[in-house]
Parts: C-alpha cells; sequence; structure tokens
C-alpha cells in the first residue's frame, strides 16, 4: 500500500501527505533538514523520509493532536510546545491513531493490520518556543506560537523564503472548542500576535485540504473572532461528535462563506471569553 504521497513545492520544501490527507512539510537546507508534523501514524513516515534526503531530520510538531503527531515515535529529536505535551500523550496514544485513520479512510483502513501503524511515542520531547529559530544551512525555521486551536498551537515560518505553515492555527473552518482549546477571546490575542508577523511572509501553507490559501485569511479570522464576541456571528448550528456547536459565519454545502469571506470557526457559545484566574490574598 502507498502511504504516502510527495510533492515538491519550494527549492526547500516537499509536502508530504499521509493516507488521512494529512500533510507534513520535508524542509531541507545544505546542512541539516526539518520535518514539520508526522501525519496520523499510518506507514513508516521516518523511513519514507530518509529516502528523501541524507541529511539528520529534526521534527517539529505544530501541535499534540494525533493527525500531526502521530507518526513522531521513530524519530530521535522531536520538539513540542511544552503546553502540549499532556495532550501529546491522549492524542497519539495507539487507540486514538487507529480511530481517526478508520474515521478517514474506512475502505483502506480494513487493509491494515497493527503492524501498519507507528508505535507510540516513550521518549521525551523538546520544548518549542515562540521565536526558536532552526538554522538548516541557507534555510532558517522560525516557531511562531499561536494559541487558539490547542494551547500549544505553533506556526513555522521559512524566514528566506517567506512562506508561513499556519495549519492548524488559522485556517477556513477552524475547530476551536474542544478542553484543549482556547476561549475565542485568547484566540483573537494570539491572532493578533501572528499579524505581527504578517509582514516576513508571502505565501501561507495549511496541514490540510488545499496546499495554500490566500493570506487575507488571517484578518478575515480576527474579523470572525471580533464578531463573535460582540455577538454578531451567524452560528450556523453544527454538530460534531454528538456535541452541539457552533459555526460562526453561515456557509453553503461546498462550505464557502455566505458573505464571500475568508475564514472561519466552529466554537463552544460557553468558551467566547477567557476565564481570569483566581488568586487568593
Amino acid at each position: 500500500m502507498e502511504f504516502f504521497k510527495k510533492k515538491k513545492i519550494t527549492e526547500s520544501t516537499i509536502q508530504i501527505s499521509d493516507i488521512t490527507g494529512a500533510y507534513s512539510y520535508l524542509v531541507e537546507g545544505s546542512e541539516k533538514a526539518v520535518l514539520i508534523d508526522t501525519g496520523a501514524g499510518a506507514g513508516n513516515l521516518k523511513s519514507y523520509v530518509e529516502a528523501l534526503t541524507d541529511k539528520p531530520v529534526k521534527v517539529l510538531l505544530t501541535h499534540g493532536h494525533c493527525d500531526h503527531a502521530g507518526g513522531a515515535a521513530p524519530f530521535d529529536e522531536v520538539y513540542l510546545n511544552e503546553a502540549d505535551w499532556n495532550l501529546v500523550t491522549q492524542h497519539a496514544s495507539m487507540a486514538m491513531k487507529v480511530d481517526y485513520v478508520r474515521f478517514c479512510c474506512p475502505d483502506i483502513f480494513e487493509e491494515l493490520t497493527g503492524n501498519d501503524f507507528c508505535p507510540v511515542r516513550t521518549a521525551s520531547y523538546k520544548a518549542l518556543k515562540d521565536g526558536q529559530r532552526f538554522e538548516l544551512g541557507g534555510v532558517t525555521l522560525e516557531a511562531i506560537a499561536v494559541p487558539g486551536h490547542t494551547h500549544g498551537m505553533i506556526c513555522i515560518l521559512n524566514v528566506e523564503e517567506r512562506t508561513i505553515l499556519f495549519g492548524d492555527a488559522c485556517n477556513m473552518s477552524l475547530f476551536i472548542w474542544d478542553e484543549e482549546a482556547t476561549s475565542i477571546e485568547e484566540y483573537r490575542e494570539s491572532l493578533l500576535h501572528l499579524k505581527q508577523h504578517e509582514s516576513r511572509y508571502n505565501t501561507v501553507y495549511m496541514s490540510h485540504g488545499m496546499l495554500s490559501v490566500d493570506k487575507k485569511v488571517l484578518d478575515g479570522s480576527i474579523q470572525v473572532c471580533e464578531d463573535i464576541l460582540n455577538g454578531k456571528a451567524d452560528d450556523q448550528p453544527f454538530e460534531f461528535m454528538g456535541h452541539q456547536l457552533k459555526l460562526a459565519k453561515a456557509v453553503d454545502e461546498q462550505h464557502n462563506r455566505l458573505d464571500g469571506g475568508l475564514g472561519n470557526l466552529v466554537y463552544n457559545p460557553e468558551k467566547i471569553f477567557k476565564v481570569e484566574s483566581q488568586v487568593s490574598p
């Protein structure tokens, strides 16, 4: 079975898609390489990557969900924001990976055996922090923290090529409702932090679906947050796995916003404003 497909998208970068449709990105400089995300964990991604580069590979995980961290176990050096270290133990579990692959591709799933799944990572992670840089030899990657989808969510900027991986930090229909997500108010603050870097990139890459989107999706997402905070969202009903949620902006059958705007949020109406911590006197 063909678990992965590749596509060279820039001079330094190869996009790798797994059988669930999740994207990883192999970025190679003259001295080192970095793999951004590891897919859901079906297939041997490490062997696949080793056939693409002979340079030492570090792994940067944008966040701890199983469709991004599921294939990390075989790699020696894996970075993840500390805020997602607890999350990844649950989401990169074997049960979660198997359930996710079954959900995404039920027909293919019937052909898989236990040996087709990456084992669970037992090694530790290295901390991935806002502003942290990785020099690969003529290629510099920089981490930008954007808590929202998860508390440890990170975007990766390719400084020289002026590209950025938004992934699940900001996209056309972001899920920001589960217990690992921030409030909408906190997410807006994260997007404003990301906005400070807007002049540093021209192209925005995704982790699912379309390869890239217009960078205006950031402004659109900030406006969606403000509409929610001000009670001006459309709040189209949205059900997901038994959860009754809201889609901030109404969409058509192709999931395009009816108002033509970019960016959208699936959110929990009970997690709009941040909860201030209570400090005893």
